[in-house]
């Protein structure tokens, strides 16, 4: 009879164990998608810089490209953090 209960306690054990893990990954596959796009727009916002001549413009594509530049490293981290809670499970 205990023998019944503690299987059926394992099986649920597993079951949130591996809901954890999704969850996890899911975290990570969004947030890696949103570190690529951040990236490509940091590129666009680059090359946009360059090819602008006016000053006034000039800077407020610099402070978009900071902002968004911000955002990535915070990201980065966020998703090193994540990945390393994961390995530790």
């Amino acid at each position: 009879m205990a023998k019944m209960k503690f299987d059926k306690l394992l099986k649920k054990l597993k079951t949130y164990l591996n809901a954890d893990a999704e969850k996890l990954r899911k975290k990570d596959e969004g947030l890696s998608r949103v570190l690529k796009k951040l990236k490509k727009k940091e590129r666009n916002l680059k090359v946009k810089i360059v090819a602008e001549a006016g000053s006034e413009e000039r800077e407020l594509l610099e402070q978009e490209l900071n902002v968004v530049h911000s955002q990535r490293k915070k990201g980065i981290e966020l998703l090193s953090s994540l990945r390393k809670e994961s390995k530790g499970k």
